[in-house]
């Protein structure tokens, strides 16, 4: 009986978050997130290389801030947009240097929602580029790297 109570909540909560109401579409409040194409998409390394990576970014309403990460490299790149004046639209670039140790395969555990773990043989890093714009609307935005 609890389970279906939690599940129940769960569910109205899930709903009642996620619909806009009409007062929001008339006010025309922003729950849009930005959009981005990464120009330096899946790249091919070698180990100690360093890498520039590009990724362009916009957001109709403005660009607050963008955050780079990857918890395997130590990679922890925070970039405040309110200096710029919150832009439209922004070229995210950096440079990364690939660990001389980085993995180039390994075992990861995938955990389905019915808790069946599938063992996958992954070959690419995934660093996590997050962009919010200035209505916190957050896209988090992969860019994939593998190491020979």
């Amino acid at each position: 009986m609890r389970h279906i109570v939690s599940v129940m909540v769960v569910c109205f909560l899930a709903f009642f978050f996620a619909c806009e109401s009409s007062e929001d579409i008339s006010r025309k409040m922003d729950h849009e997130v930005p959009s981005y194409k990464v120009l330096t998409d899946s790249l091919t390394v070698a180990p100690g290389q360093q890498i520039e990576i590009k990724v362009e970014i916009s957001d109709n309403a403005g660009l607050s801030k963008l955050l780079l990460t990857y918890g395997n490299w130590g990679i922890q790149e925070v970039l405040s947009l309110a200096d710029l004046n919150y832009p439209k639209t922004y070229l995210f670039t950096t440079k990364v240097s690939v660990p001389n140790d980085a993995a180039k395969e390994w075992v990861e555990d995938f955990i389905r929602n019915d808790g069946y773990v599938l063992k996958i043989n992954q070959k690419y890093h995934k660093l996590n580029l997050e962009a919010t714009d200035i209505n916190m609307n957050v896209r988090n935005i992969p860019v994939y790297i593998r190491v020979q």
